[in-house]
C-alpha cells in the first residue's frame, strides 16, 4: 500500500498523526497501541441487550403497573370501519388514575368529554349541550371487567387471552424498542364477546402504557389508539374526574346494562 493511500484511510486524525510522528517513534506505537486497547474496551454504541421472551414481557408489564399510580398522555385514535371502507381519526388527551379512573378529553375534530369515576359513565357534548350518563352499579362484573395486560397478572391474561408475541422493532420516533403482542380471546370469556383480536406495542423500559392499541371488533371496526407524551406518575387525584356540567345542560341518565 502507498503512502497516500494509507493516509486516506487513517482519516483526518490519523493522518495528522502520521504525519507530525513517523512510524517507529514511541508517540507513534503509543497512539497505536491506545487505539487497539478502545477497539476492545470502550462500549459499543450499536450494541443492543438480548430481546426479551413474551413470558418476561408479561412479568415487566404486570411489574410496571403495580407501580404505576396514575398517567396523562397525548392521545391519537382512528377507527376503520371496514363495511364502508371509512375511516375517521380523533385526538385529546387521556389520564389514568388507580383503581378505575378514566377522563379522555377529544379536542379534534370536536370537543367531547369521556369519563369513568364513582360508577358511571359520562359522553358530555358541548357542542349540543348532552351529557349521557350511565351507571355501572348493578352490571355484571363480565361486563365491567376486561382482562388487559397492566391491569391484571400474567396468569389471569392467559386465562382469558391466547398471547403471542408477533414480533419486535424499533420506535421511528426514539428508537425505544418495541415488543408487539398479539392477543386472542378464548371462548365464553368477556373480551370474545367485544374482540376479535387485540394488538399492543410495549417499549422495553416503560412497559405500561402500551403505546399503541390496536382493537379489532366482530363487526370489522379496527380502533388504532397511539399514546404519546405519556407521564406516569403524574400525581392525578379523583377530584381530577370530576365533571362539572354546565346548568344548561340536558342530562340523559341511563341504568346499569350488561353489556357495559
Amino acid at each position: 500500500m502507498d503512502s497516500r493511500r494509507g493516509l486516506q484511510l487513517w482519516g483526518p486524525v490519523g493522518r495528522w498523526v502520521f504525519l507530525n510522528w513517523p512510524r517507529g517513534s514511541w508517540q507513534y506505537d503509543l497512539i497505536c497501541g491506545a487505539a487497539i486497547v478502545a477497539l476492545f474496551f470502550l462500549p459499543n454504541p450499536q450494541a443492543q441487550t438480548k430481546s426479551l421472551d413474551l413470558d418476561a414481557v408479561l412479568v415487566a408489564i404486570e411489574a410496571a403497573s403495580d407501580v404505576l399510580e396514575s398517567f396523562t398522555a397525548d392521545m391519537t385514535a382512528t377507527e376503520h370501519i371496514e363495511l364502508f371502507d371509512d375511516e375517521e381519526t380523533e385526538s385529546g388527551t387521556v389520564a389514568f388514575l388507580k383503581p378505575a379512573y378514566i377522563r379522555r378529553e377529544i379536542t379534534d375534530p370536536a370537543l367531547r368529554t369521556e369519563l369513568i369515576a364513582d360508577e358511571s359513565v359520562i359522553v358530555y357534548i358541548p357542542r349540543i349541550k348532552q351529557a349521557r350518563i350511565i351507571s355501572l352499579s348493578g352490571s355484571s362484573e363480565e361486563a365491567r371487567d376486561l382482562d388487559v395486560p397492566g391491569m391484571v397478572s400474567s396468569s389471569d391474561l392467559r386465562a382469558s387471552f391466547s398471547v403471542t408475541l408477533e414480533g419486535i422493532s424499533l420506535d421511528d420516533g426514539d428508537g425505544a424498542r418495541l415488543y408487539m403482542l398479539h392477543l386472542v380471546p378464548k371462548p365464553d370469556t368477556s373480551a370474545a364477546r367485544h374482540f376479535k383480536r387485540i394488538g399492543l406495542s410495549v417499549a422495553e423500559g416503560e412497559w405500561h402504557p402500551a403505546r399503541r392499541i390496536v382493537l379489532e371488533e366482530h363487526a370489522g371496526t379496527t380502533t388504532t389508539i397511539v399514546l404519546t407524551k405519556v407521564q406516569r406518575d403524574a400525581g392525578l387525584e379523583p377530584d381530577d374526574f370530576r365533571l362539572d356540567l354546565p346548568e344548561d345542560v340536558e342530562i340523559i341518565r341511563q341504568a346499569a346494562v350488561d353489556d357495559a
